[in-house]
């Protein structure tokens, strides 16, 4: 059975919202870092960088599995 098309466009237009939005605002906030060279940061910033790319991976990887 196909859906009609308006509510998928309304599926779409939610699910933007809930994943856009933040998105967004992850993305305004990491463009205001400062832009350093990686020799210029602590032990424990390059660790965060770390986690923060392997969470973000995992979470795009694990619902596609």
């Amino acid at each position: 059975m196909d859906l009609p098309e308006g509510v998928v466009r309304l599926f779409g237009l939610i699910f933007g919202w809930l994943f856009g939005w933040p998105l967004a605002v992850f993305r305004r906030w990491l463009d205001r870092q400062p832009d350093r060279d990686p020799s210029q940061i602590s032990s424990l910033e390059k660790f965060g960088r770390l986690m923060l790319g392997i969470t973000l991976t995992l979470c795009v990887l694990i619902p596609l599995g």
